[in-house]
């Protein structure tokens, strides 16, 4: 796409006037921020089923260039193939299930698992099996690494998808109408600059609560309630995703300061823990907005993901749930091409300070929900639009898993990759361990289905 076709990102929808503010709903109870068994159910529920953003094609540079994750203790890698291809894998080798690739990041065209020297190709082939040619009927292409279902959108964003099943949803389904709402942004003009991560005492959906409301904004964000119009806030829930529009401040805005040396400065939006000074203070001065030339173009990726585009750079985020109350928040930052490198620091700065922000508030919440006295809390029907579509996306995904399983009679994991290919004994043993498992204090009830 033409940077010429790059429509600028539109400003907040109108208010209509016909809507009314009916009364809201409660949040999920706040049980569902600390049980563990809550987690090990929204794994199979809801990330083993959605599409999650991991990264841009943008990094990728050559074939064999490799990029390895973890999400709730699944290891995988995305790798570019000889083709020009991303494709995703289990990182796990099909001999004895070590991890194929031992890096956070790097480039090879053949992998060697460095267990027993099995290897495979930049399409998950395996390529070499020592001594294995010398048995009958082993066949390589039925050991092939496991593939994950992985899809790299038109603006270079690439996606992946656990869901082994044959009633997997396509990421066109699941992010419906998401690849358009990217038009606005001209992705091509950006390149990747760094990464960070924070690493919160909270649960995943603390920090996605903060995430889906600009309510909290005026009070924990003053810099950027500066930079933005807070009144024209809006959280519009979409497929499967939400759109958060807001009008950014055209004329220069008013940043505080007084006479003091330049480690004192503040950085964006007029951010930052100021030294103790007694210099007079100055009138402020005005300054280019630093939240750039045009409206964000900011959405939230169910379940933990974001995207937030400014004029200056992008940035993602991904939320990766560890236990209930531990989540690590890891951001890829992609800065302007030619984007002078002070003003690169001011994003940087910005970014970083204003997810402090909300890192610090996730971790003082968290506290509470720990303590077993807050329950539940009304929302907003407005204000917190967002908190109560993705909590309903939780609660209907949970619902319709549950259900499943009870109709199946059994657990149901959407990303097991190694029961279609048992041999009669393995499914025997299988069977085996499950009546084991299922010994407890109540021999009659099936364990696998508590949680």
């Amino acid at each position: 796409m033409s940077s010429a076709e790059i429509a600028k990102p539109a400003p907040p929808p109108e208010d209509n006037p016909a809507d009314k503010l009916l009364p809201g709903e409660h949040t999920l109870p706040a049980s569902w921020w600390t049980s563990q068994k809550v987690l090990d159910f929204e794994k199979k529920a809801i990330f083993s089923k959605g599409w999650l953003y991991t990264t841009h094609s943008i990094r990728f540079k050559k074939a064999g260039d490799y990029y390895s994750f973890t999400f709730l203790g699944m290891n995988f890698f995305i790798i570019k193939t000889k083709s020009g291809e991303l494709k995703a894998f289990h990182n796990v080798c099909r001999h004895r299930a070590y991890p194929v690739v031992r890096k956070e990041k790097g480039s090879s065209i053949i992998l060697g698992c460095k267990y027993h020297g099995w290897s495979y190709n930049t399409d998950g082939k395996l390529t070499k099996a020592p001594h294995f040619n010398e048995i009958e009927g082993f066949d390589p292409e039925a050991n092939s690494l496991f593939e994950i279902k992985c899809h790299t959108g038109k603006h270079g964003h690439v996606y992946i998808n656990f869901d082994n099943t044959d009633s997997a949803v396509p990421f066109e389904e699941f992010f419906e109408g998401l690849e358009d709402e990217m038009n606005e942004y001209d992705f091509e003009d950006y390149e990747y600059h760094m990464s960070y991560e924070l690493d919160g005492e909270f649960n995943w959906k603390t920090l996605m609560d903060g995430y889906q409301e600009c309510y909290h904004c005026p009070t924990a964000h003053p810099g950027l309630a500066t930079a933005f119009k807070m009144e024209t806030y809006k959280v519009v829930p979409k497929g499967n995703y939400c759109r958060h529009y807001a009008k950014i401040v055209e004329e220069e805005i008013a940043i505080p300061t007084e006479e003091a040396d330049a480690d004192e400065e503040s950085s964006w939006f007029g951010f930052g823990k100021k030294k103790q000074s007694t210099t007079k203070k100055t009138e402020p001065i005005k300054k280019e907005n630093p939240g750039g030339a045009f409206n964000g173009l900011w959405c939230y990726l169910f379940p933990t993901n974001g995207i937030n585009c400014y004029s200056p750079a992008w940035y993602s985020i991904r939320v990766l749930p560890i236990t209930p109350t531990r989540t690590i928040l890891q951001y890829d930052i992609y800065t302007k091409k030619g984007l002078a490198d002070d003003k690169k620091k001011e994003f940087v700065d910005f970014l970083q300070q204003v997810e402090l922000e909300d890192y610090n508030l996730c971790v003082a919440t968290q506290k509470n929900l720990n303590q077993g006295v807050y329950s539940t809390g009304y929302l907003h029907p407005l204000k917190e639009k967002g908190v109560l579509y993705y909590q309903g996306l939780v609660k209907d995904m949970v619902k319709k898993h549950y259900n499943l399983e009870q109709e199946a009679g059994k657990e149901i994991n959407p990303a097991w990759v190694g029961g279609k290919e048992n041999s009669e004994e393995a499914a025997e043993l299988e069977a085996l361990c499950a009546k084991i498992e299922c010994q407890g204090s109540n021999p009659e009830t099936k364990s696998g289905l508590e949680w």
